[in-house]
């Protein structure tokens, strides 16, 4: 789905002069795109631009796509054409599916569009600068990932419009799944240096962020390409001494999560118990096929080992239905084991072939079928995470107050478990953590009672 930007309001855009560029961005797929979107808007707004909502009228365009399902292709065609509809000056194309496809792009949306793949994407606001607009033809920026060395920077000042900031520290993955794009689009895992790390965090939290959750394409791969010595637990370690804000770790494939990093998270007060592991499939056999390094009875042990450590965690999980060799019985393995596990909810992906993998030479799965098991294992999803709720009934939760529900008018926060809490309260507690007892759960709802004192 499409990502909301909201950037733009941080910058009272009402005062702004009318001579201004006007530049509109967004994005679609992973946390990393969203940062990496909001850095560039930034970078444009440093230069005296003027940056607008995306539906809004704008000079300049700019759409990070990406690529890791068809349908992720199909929504970053609309978006392009959409922004074509406005007239403007130029519009932008980068992210994944640019540097996969850049050809099919142009093909569909037929237009003289600004291309530019995932190696120069940092440079995007230079480039523009330096073309004579409007485009009488298309321009095609794009190099080879394989071979990056330097994770880019994509420095931010603050995380727009969230109370939670998302901070990049990695890109790029190793692993080569047969059914994943995402290497040949972002290329080899790449870290952000340690003190990169820190500066960035130490920026949010000047900012007035309360949570930072750290992200990357393939978070657990963090300092794998730094110094002997340097990984995820040795940053944690760092981020725990220098960072005054609680921290959140984002999808880790589930051998990542390995008991060195629990025994941290069981003694560190900063970490939010909220574990998001990539699963894919319960079956033995489709996890070989897909290139998975990990068995589903690994990640059975691991999740009861989580929940062992910590009784409130919330677990999620993703899965992908009607991958090439998931037949009636793989799928139902799947099933039951998602059906037995203490897991709190699931992200449900359908299959779709990529280009350049070897699961998309395969005989593919009938797509009614593919759906049909997507609502199961989506009607799952919504009753454990019903069920977490109410095993959490009479906890005090520590909520991030994040803004006022339209429809109730009460403050909405997240708890450190992940949880979603609508709850009662003075009108000054936007961006606090306040404790929150949970009272009741009404139509998939968790209400709480702001706890005083």
């Amino acid at each position: 789905m499409e990502t909301s930007l909201s950037f733009a309001s941080k910058y009272k855009l009402s005062e702004a002069p009318q001579d201004k560029v006007r530049v509109a961005g967004t994005c679609l797929g992973c946390k990393v795109n969203q940062v990496e979107t909001f850095s560039l808007l930034e970078a444009w707004a440093q230069k005296g631009a003027q940056i607008v909502p995306f539906k809004a009228q704008a000079d300049i365009y700019l759409v990070n796509t990406c690529a890791v399902t068809a349908r992720a292709a199909y929504e970053s065609r609309q978006l392009l054409r959409r922004a074509l509809k406005k007239n403007p000056l130029l519009v932008v194309a980068t992210g994944c599916y640019v540097q996969v496809s850049p050809e099919e792009i142009l093909e569909r949306v037929g237009a003289p569009l600004l291309l530019v793949g995932n190696a120069l994407k940092e440079n995007i606001p230079h480039i523009v600068e330096k073309l004579t607009l409007p485009l009488s033809e298309p321009v095609v920026l794009r190099e080879d990932v394989s071979q990056l060395t330097k994770c880019g920077l994509f420095p931010l000042s603050f995380f727009p419009g969230h109370a939670r900031a998302f901070l990049r520290i990695q890109e790029g993955c190793n692993a080569f799944c047969t059914y994943c794009i995402v290497p040949h689009a972002r290329g080899p895992a790449r870290s952000l240096l340690p003190e990169e790390v820190v500066s960035q965090a130490l920026r949010f939290v000047n900012a007035g962020h309360k949570e930072i959750v750290l992200t990357g394409t393939h978070l657990g791969l963090w300092g794998k390409d730094l110094s002997a010595g340097q990984g995820l637990i040795q940053l944690l370690r760092v981020l725990e001494k220098k960072v005054p804000v609680r921290l959140r770790l984002s999808s880790l494939e589930p051998p990542e999560v390995t008991q060195e990093l629990l025994t941290w998270a069981v003694s560190s007060p900063k970490f939010c118990p909220h574990f998001h592991l990539s699963l894919q499939s319960g079956d033995e056999e489709v996890l070989k096929a897909m290139g998975r390094r990990y068995t589903a009875w690994e990640v059975r042990d691991l999740v009861y080992d989580i929940k062992k450590l910590f009784p409130q965690a919330a677990i999620g999980m993703d899965v992908i239905v009607g991958f090439p060799k998931e037949d009636e019985e793989a799928f139902g393995r799947t099933v039951a084991l998602l059906e037995d596990l203490p897991i709190s909810y699931l992200h449900v992906f359908r299959y779709s072939p990529r280009p350049f993998t070897p699961a998309a030479r395969w005989r593919q799965i009938p797509p009614d079928k593919i759906a049909a098991r997507a609502k199961r294992l989506q009607g799952l999803s919504r009753a454990k995470f019903k069920a977490f709720m109410v095993e959490n009934l009479g906890r005090v939760l520590q909520v991030l107050v994040q803004k006022r529900d339209k429809n109730t008018g009460l403050w909405q926060g997240i708890s450190e478990n992940y949880l979603s809490v609508l709850f009662a309260g003075p009108p000054d507690l936007q961006n606090k953590i306040v404790s929150v007892r949970l009272a009741r759960v009404v139509n998939n709802k968790a209400y709480g009672v702001l706890e005083r004192g």
